[in-house]
């Protein structure tokens, strides 16, 4: 008995350390003015998908290109994790 016990907590515990998962996000419609406003913008894109029991755990570095009209877009990649 004490075997099924301990598999099943090693279950729980091992699903939710896998439970992490990767997200996109990016500065859309906002017009960056700089680099950093709108790295800014797309890591604020990050947070608006996380759900009630998510926080960030990384974020990857921005990706940044500027438009010939000099507006910045941004992409940013970031690792979300369930809160225990």
């Amino acid at each position: 008995m004490m075997n099924y016990i301990l598999a099943a907590v090693l279950a729980l515990a091992s699903a939710n350390a896998m439970a992490d998962r990767e997200v996109s996000g990016t500065n859309g419609n906002k017009k960056g003015s700089s680099e950093a406003e709108a790295c800014a913008a797309a890591k604020e894109d990050i947070l608006d998908k996380r759900t009630y029991n998510e926080q960030v755990a990384k974020y990857m570095p921005c990706n940044c290109k500027q438009n010939e009209k000099g507006n910045w877009s941004c992409t940013v990649n970031a690792t979300l994790q369930k809160v225990r």
